[in-house]
């Protein structure tokens, strides 16, 4: 697996599932919790530039994470963004959306922009933390 963005391998422990076009991995920025981010594996920066059957496997796959977050944290929509402003091959950034808070690993998670647009963390998440909430999530892949 060529994971481009993270050429150290520093949060390799992120990565939730590889699809034939894309790679699913937890962001080590939980925007709001549950954040993530789909790579794709081709060498592309735009959305026009996709094939057919990228477009048919990203939609399957934002899906699929959808359905697994709405069985464990039940966020209440999703945003996405796709900038590419530090990273200019194609990618998604997926954000739960929390109209109340939600408490995970001891700690209350808010959604502190809950109606407008979403807050954009700097702070990177324990490595820990990450790979917990991983492991929970890969158990609901069917």
């Amino acid at each position: 697996m060529d994971r481009y963005w993270d050429v150290d391998g520093k949060y390799s422990h992120g990565v939730l599932k590889e699809y034939k076009h894309w790679i699913l991995e937890l962001s080590y920025r939980q925007h709001t919790l549950g954040s993530f981010i789909l790579f794709a594996k081709r060498e592309i920066e735009n959305l026009h530039e996709m094939t057919a059957e990228e477009s048919e496997e990203l939609k399957y796959a934002m899906k699929e994470m959808e359905a697994v977050l709405h069985r464990t944290f039940k966020p209440d929509k999703f945003n996405y963004w796709q900038m590419g402003n530090g990273l200019s091959r194609l990618h998604f950034h997926g954000i739960p959306r929390y109209k109340e808070e939600r408490e995970y690993a001891g700690k209350i998670r808010k959604d502190e922009s809950w109606g407008s647009i979403p807050k954009w963390s700097f702070t990177e998440v324990d490595s820990s933390l990450l790979k917990r909430m991983g492991d929970e999530l890969l158990k609901e892949f069917k």
